[in-house]
C-alpha cells in the first residue's frame, strides 16, 4: 500500500474556509453599540490579514477563500453570490483591493500557510467581462441567450468545447498562481502566488477533458511548486474520474451524507439522536453505504466510506485526498443540523481518517450555528435539521443563513469547542501515521447486534509504526469485548471507561508501535 510523501504539505493539510462576509461581520449587536458606531477602519481583507497569526496558532495550514472576485450585478440574487463572478482577475470592492488580497497571500506565506482561492470553472456571472468580448465562450440556450444550469439564473455556463475558452481559463488560474513577483523578494523572472484552487462543481463542466489539459499545463508552468487542485465534486465515481485527470483532491460527499442521513436532533434536549433518514434509500449514490449499514450498522457504513478511497488508491501514481467536513458554505452548520454529539464524533473521524484533508468553515471552531451568507443578509435556508419529539415523531425545520454570526450559547461552551478542535488539530499534526499512513479496519468486538453497531475501529500504519483508532458514532456507550487486547499501548487521545466501554460520540487513539 502506497503512503503519502512526508514532504507533501497537502497530505498534512488542514483547511480553514473563509467567508469574508461572516469573518469580518461587524454590525452592532444592540442599539447602544449602534449609537456609538463609527465607520469601519479596515476592509474585510485587511481584517483577515491581521487575524492570520491566530489561525496559525490554532494549527490550520491551508487558508481557503471563497471567490474573492467582483460579484455579478445582472440577475443578482439578494446581496449577490460570490459564486457569480464578473471578472476572474479582479477583486470584489466589498472585500477590499487587489493589493490587500495579495498582502493576505504574502502574510500567509510568511507564516508558512498555504492559500487557495475558490473559483467557478463551470460558469460566470451573466455580466462577466467575457459576455461582451467573447460571447463564444458560453453555452447557448435554445433562444440564443446564455444557458445556465439548475436554478442558477444569475450565472452563464462556459463552453469547454471552445479551445479559446480553455486557454483563457488556464491563463486565469496562472494569473493567481503567478501573482507575486520580484517586488516580493523573488529573483528576476521568478513568480509565486496562491498555492492552488478549490474548483466549484468541477465535474459539471461540459468537457472534462479540459482538466487533463489544464492541470498538466499549470504544473508544467510551475515545475518546482506543489500545487493543490481541490474539486467540489459529488459521487465516488466522479471523484475517481477527476483523480485520473490529475485532480489532487475532492469532496467526500459520502462522508457528509452519513452525517445527513444518520443524525437528527432531540426536540426537547437538543441532543443528537441516531436515526437513519428515509431519504437515504432514494439516493442512488448512497446505496453501497446503505447496504453496509443494513449489514453492520452505522459503524460499517463509516468503515465503507473510509476504505473505498483507500482501496482505490493503488490505481493512481500520486496520492489523492478527500476533503471531509461537517460544515461548508453550502451545507450549513453541523452543530445545528446534527447536534453536538454527531458533530463531535464525525469531526473526530475526519481528523483520524486516511487520505483526508480535514476541512473547517469559519466559526466552526466556536460552535457556529448559522450558515454564512451567500445570497441574503438574513433568511431561512433549506439546510435545516431533522427533529425528533418525545413521542418519536420526526419533522424538519429550516436553517438560517445570516451575514453575521450565531454561536453556541455561553463563553465556556464556545471555549470548549475551541479546545476540542485545537486538540484534534494538534493530534493530527504531531502523529505522522494519521497524515501519511495507510488504513485497515479492525473488529473491536462491539457488544451490540450487527445492525446497531456504532463503533468504527481502524489502524493507521506507517512503516513499522501503528496507531489504532476507534470512534463511537452513536448515542449509547459501547463495550468493546476485544479492548484489552486491542488497546494495550500508549494512549494519545481519549480513554475507555469502566468495563472497556467507549462513551457516546467519543474517540480513542492508542499508539501500539
Amino acid at each position: 500500500m502506497k503512503t503519502n510523501s512526508t514532504s507533501d504539505w497537502a497530505a498534512r493539510g488542514i483547511i480553514y474556509q473563509v467567508n469574508l462576509r461572516s469573518l469580518a461581520a461587524r454590525e452592532p449587536r444592540n442599539a447602544a453599540e449602534a449609537a456609538a458606531e463609527r465607520p469601519a477602519e479596515e476592509s474585510p481583507l485587511a481584517y483577515l490579514r491581521r487575524q492570520l497569526p491566530r489561525l496559525k496558532r490554532l494549527g490550520f495550514t491551508i487558508l481557503y477563500l471563497l471567490p474573492p472576485y467582483p460579484i455579478g450585478r445582472l440577475g443578482r440574487k439578494g446581496i449577490g453570490s460570490p459564486y457569480s463572478s464578473r471578472d476572474f482577475t479582479a477583486v470584489e470592492p466589498e472585500y477590499g483591493s487587489k493589493a490587500e488580497l495579495l498582502d493576505v497571500v504574502r502574510k500567509a506565506h510568511a507564516l508558512r500557510l498555504k492559500v487557495i482561492f475558490d473559483i467557478t470553472p463551470n460558469h460566470t456571472a451573466r455580466d462577466h467581462v467575457w459576455m461582451a468580448t467573447h460571447p463564444d465562450y458560453y453555452v447557448k440556450a435554445d433562444d440564443g441567450s446564455a444557458f445556465y444550469d439548475c436554478d442558477w439564473s444569475d450565472t452563464a455556463k462556459l463552453d469547454y468545447r471552445n479551445p479559446a475558452l480553455r486557454r483563457a481559463m488556464i491563463d486565469v488560474y496562472d494569473h493567481w498562481l503567478s501573482a507575486l513577483g520580484p517586488s516580493d523578494g523573488l529573483p528576476a523572472g521568478e513568480t509565486d502566488g496562491i498555492d492552488g484552487f478549490r474548483l466549484d462543481m468541477a465535474h459539471f463542466i461540459n468537457d472534462r477533458s479540459f482538466w487533463d489539459e489544464a492541470l498538466a499545463e499549470l504544473r508544467r508552468r510551475h515545475p518546482s511548486r506543489r500545487l493543490l487542485f481541490l474539486a467540489e465534486c459529488y459521487g465516488f465515481g466522479n471523484n475517481l474520474d477527476l483523480f485520473a485527470r490529475g485532480m489532487d483532491a475532492a469532496y467526500d460527499d459520502d462522508f457528509y451524507k452519513i452525517c445527513q442521513y444518520a443524525y437528527a436532533v432531540d426536540a426537547g434536549t437538543g441532543a443528537t439522536r441516531v436515526r437513519l433518514s428515509g431519504d437515504a434509500a432514494h439516493n442512488h449514490d448512497f446505496h453501497d453505504l446503505l447496504e453496509a449499514w443494513q449489514d453492520g450498522g452505522l459503524a460499517a457504513a463509516a468503515g465503507r466510506a473510509l476504505m473505498q478511497y483507500e482501496d482505490a488508491a493503488p490505481r493512481y501514481p500520486a496520492p489523492h485526498f478527500t476533503a471531509r467536513y461537517t460544515d461548508n458554505h453550502d451545507e450549513g452548520r453541523g452543530l445545528y443540523r446534527f447536534g453536538p454529539g454527531g458533530f463531535r464524533a464525525m469531526n473526530a473521524l475526519a481528523f483520524l481518517s486516511p487520505r483526508c484533508i480535514p476541512f473547517i468553515l469559519t466559526g466552526e471552531e466556536f460552535g457556529a450555528l448559522d450558515r454564512p451568507s451567500i445570497h441574503a443578509r438574513c433568511q431561512p435556508c433549506d439546510k435545516g435539521r431533522r427533529l425528533i419529539g418525545a413521542d418519536g415523531r420526526e419533522w424538519r425545520t429550516e436553517g438560517v443563513e445570516l451575514e453575521g454570526n450565531l454561536f453556541d450559547r455561553g463563553y465556556e461552551t464556545r471555549r470548549a469547542w475551541y479546545t476540542y478542535f485545537k486538540d484534534l488539530i494538534a493530534l493530527r499534526r504531531k502523529t505522522p501515521e494519521l497524515t501519511d499512513g495507510a488504513c485497515r479496519l479492525v473488529d473491536p468486538g462491539e457488544d451490540a447486534p450487527a445492525r446497531d453497531r456504532t463503533v468504527v475501529c481502524f489502524d493507521r500504519i506507517l512503516g513499522r509504526r501503528l496507531v489504532r483508532c476507534a470512534v463511537n458514532l452513536g448515542e449509547e456507550p459501547r463495550r468493546l469485548v476485544r479492548a484489552p487486547d486491542l488497546f494495550r499501548g500508549h494512549p494519545l487521545y481519549g480513554a475507555l471507561e469502566e468495563n472497556d466501554t467507549l462513551p457516546p460520540f467519543s474517540a480513542l487513539v492508542t499508539r501500539l508501535s
